[in-house]
């Protein structure tokens, strides 16, 4: 990324060397044919500099996102320029998907803004290079960029997907192995047939445009294809496949790259039953060209010459070994391993190029290595290591060479690398990590984290909460958190504390909160008050308090306010309309009374029942939310009718004016809904986990409404899992919930929205 910078400031250097050249004209900045105009437009995009001006602004915003074993917001608000979310988490990074441009050096993502993200959807198992700045990639995904690709892409070199290299569709493939020679781009993996080919397991497509060369027809594979190379005349074929069209090849094979013939004058193959994971072309000390296979085989390593006769060379590691490379006279083997010989050598291990014996083994690697690469003077490894030479590194690393010495490119992934997944690809000062991981620049943060709303970047030294957060609310210079934690940086806060603005330092107040197994759900304030609610609770200081219960915004001390919903009552959302709090949830008494259910108005200062919405028609089950637009409630959650006003499926509107419930329903779900988030336009953002909305089913679990003109809206993200919830503020959705992909793009459970996407 430093040399992205350095690549403009060379610009902004020749452009006032220029001016200076000669006496200057006088100019207007502002006018788009000066050269001051073009100065000031470069100097803006370089700095990201937002200052009101006549020039164009350029945004530095990178959208991040939560991940961990459980990924899952459940709460979102804003504060002077922050994002802040809460949920289920361990670590926020940002969401490129399984192939990300990263800094050669440092293994900082290049922005968004230089180079688009490849947000590739499933994994990439194998990239290469294609000679022009751009790459191919493989492996089992089924969108790039929100666009359709099935199993292998073309990247250009603007990271922009090729629009002309087309595959064709075939979700069952599993591509592992890319190698092109010439116009062939060679492909194999796992499947059975090509579109109109009855290829197995590798086929040749034209590289521009992705069309099957059917003229290339190999014998049929029994198993996986796991790599390709090529010497420029010929192709060399490594796998698990023990058999190719009826004739015992054990995972190497030599082909024809016109017609997938078998070259049988070669005869080199891994021992009986032997498997391959990877192939290099490497040289002997002698310079002279040898093929070296790595696998599970008996013996893990071996080499030979390209007429198939197997050299001495014999490292003899003791367990698997995934990937080898070389550098110089050193052959680099990455695997399982915790042996060379009986010398004790964990998991990577250069050796020589002679005989097989030890010459690098001080990489101190925690764990396996999956992948490895030589580039130029450096080792990249991927895997499943969290630690390199006592340093903190997720599953990525790199070494200088020959020193080993660890340098600092450390791109954090946010999972564990397994095989076949994973190939490091350099491009200028830029690398392609494609992998099975969807986040890279890790950072952790356990179940809170900030961002700014400029840049998107995660603010640090915020606090760490040792369980989930269910609700967020804002009011003058405090936060305060509901949740099911019960310690916030190691001290005790149950269920509910209160952070002090701007640094998010931890209030003193502790409101001692007591039950079982108490979650925090829902908090909202009115001018004097903070409210809040949740499952499980029954004290608040020492004084009963069942569901729900209240505190003053100026001394932080718990009022009188007690609407009471009973042992086993609990309250999922609150919202405050003039001197009244409206109260959703499951419950079955309030104020003493058995027979209110799931959703009455109190009284704001004395938490008194009002007689709205109805002291007679209940919804039949929990109401989850509910949101004010214009003087109607609009309610949502598991219920399918209220009392005798017949059918509500899981959406009701109640008008505050005419104080009824509007019939008929313009709005309704076909299951549960967790959230309806309105803005002063008339929309409304609902989330659950339905399948569509008034009968739309294009977009499961989230959609949206236009309260105006009682229609659904042209938006349809298609999450893959439940959206929990969404915040509105100056025409962006914050929108959050369990689910990793939408608009088949990753995210990871978190994204942002104007609603003018489209399917």
């Amino acid at each position: 990324m430093a040399r992205l910078y350095s690549f403009f400031g060379i610009i902004i250097f020749l452009t006032l060397s220029a001016s200076l050249c000669k006496p200057t004209d006088l100019e207007n900045v502002c006018d788009v044919k000066s050269k001051s105009f073009l100065l000031g437009t470069i100097i803006r995009y370089v700095t990201g500099d937002h200052s009101p001006s006549c020039l164009p602004s350029f945004s530095f915003f990178d959208q991040w996102a939560v991940y961990g074993p459980v990924a899952r917001v459940n709460a979102i608000t804003t504060h002077q320029g922050q994002m802040i979310i809460g949920g289920e988490f361990t670590m926020t990074g940002v969401p490129t998907g399984s192939a990300a441009f990263v800094d050669s050096i440092s293994g900082a993502v290049v922005p968004n803004r230089f180079c688009p993200h490849l947000k590739v959807k499933g994994l990439s198992n194998v990239a290469i290079s294609d000679g022009s700045g751009g790459f191919y990639i493989g492996g089992d995904f089924t969108h790039v960029q929100g666009i359709k690709r099935s199993q292998v892409a073309h990247i250009l070199s603007g990271c922009q997907l090729d629009p002309n290299f087309v595959p064709v569709e075939d979700p069952s493939r599993n591509i592992a192995a890319l190698s092109l020679l010439g116009d062939n781009l060679y492909v194999g993996g796992m499947f059975v047939g090509w579109g109109s080919g009855s290829q197995t397991n590798i086929v040749s497509l034209n590289r521009y445009t992705g069309a099957l060369n059917s003229e290339f027809l190999s014998p049929s594979y029994d198993n996986s294809i796991f790599d390709i190379v090529s010497d420029d005349s010929t192709l060399y074929v490594g796998g698990h496949f023990q058999d190719i069209g009826g004739n015992p090849r054990y995972g190497l094979v030599k082909l024809s790259p016109i017609t997938g013939a078998i070259d049988s004058s070669f005869t080199g193959q891994a021992p009986a039953g032997g498997q391959v994971n990877d192939l290099h072309l490497g040289t002997d000390h002698t310079g002279t060209r040898v093929l070296y296979i790595v696998g599970p085989f008996a013996g893990r390593a071996m080499s030979f010459y390209l007429n198939g006769t197997q050299t001495s060379w014999a490292p003899n590691p003791n367990l698997e070994v995934f990937k080898v490379n070389q550098y110089e006279n050193t052959v680099y083997l990455g695997g399982e391993f915790t042996t060379i010989g009986a010398t004790p050598s964990n998991y990577l291990v250069g050796v020589d190029n002679q005989l097989g014996a030890i010459k690098e083994n001080s990489f101190s690697l925690n764990s396996y290595v999956r992948n490895l690469n030589v580039i130029g003077n450096k080792l990249y490894v991927l895997g499943d290591f969290t630690e390199a030479k006592g340093q903190k590194r997720n599953y990525s690393a790199s070494f200088d060479l020959p020193s080993q010495n660890l340098n600092q490119w450390d791109p954090s992934l946010n999972s564990s690398i397994y095989f076949p997944a994973g190939d490091i690809v350099v491009a200028g000062s830029t690398i392609l990590i494609a992998s099975n991981h969807t986040a890279v620049n890790i950072k952790p943060r356990n179940n809170f984290v900030v961002f700014d709303e400029e840049t998107g970047y995660p603010v640090e030294n915020t606090p760490n909460f040792d369980f989930s957060i269910k609700a967020l609310h804002v009011k003058d210079n405090h936060l305060y958190v509901g949740g099911g934690f019960e310690n916030v940086n190691g001290s005790p806060r149950f269920a509910f504390a209160i952070l002090d603005f701007p640094q998010y330092q931890l209030n003193p107040t502790n409101l001692s909160i007591t039950g079982t197994s108490v979650e925090i759900r829902t908090i909202t304030s009115n001018q004097n008050q903070v409210f809040f609610g949740g499952y499980g609770m029954t004290g608040v200081g020492g004084q009963s308090r069942n569901a729900l219960a209240s505190i003053d915004s100026n001394s932080l001390n718990l009022t009188s306010w007690n609407p009471n919903l009973g042992i086993g009552g609990s309250a999922s959302s609150l919202l405050v309309v003039k001197d009244v709090v409206f109260v959703g949830g499951i419950y079955n008494s309030m104020n003493g009374d058995a027979t209110v259910t799931n959703y009455r108005a109190v009284d704001s200062v004395t938490g008194v029942m009002r007689l709205i919405p109805s002291n007679v028609n209940y919804p039949s089950n929990g109401v989850n939310t509910q949101t004010y637009l214009d003087g109607t409630i609009y309610l949502g959650g598991i219920f399918t009718s209220i009392g005798s006003l017949g059918t509500f499926n899981y959406i009701a509107a109640f008008d505050t004016q005419t104080q009824t419930y509007v019939t008929p329903n313009n709005i309704y779900a076909d299951a549960m809904i967790s959230s309806i988030t309105t803005s002063p336009e008339g929309k409304l953002l609902i989330t659950g986990s339905f399948n569509g909305l008034n009968g739309n089913t294009t977009s499961q679990y989230m959609g949206a409404f236009d309260a105006k003109t009682n229609s659904v809206l042209d938006w349809f993200p298609n999450p893959n899992d439940i959206g929990n919830l969404s915040y509105y503020r100056n025409g962006k959705w914050y929108i959050g919930g369990d689910f990793i992909n939408a608009f088949n793009k990753p995210y990871g459970a978190f994204f942002i929205s104007e609603l003018n996407e489209k399917k």
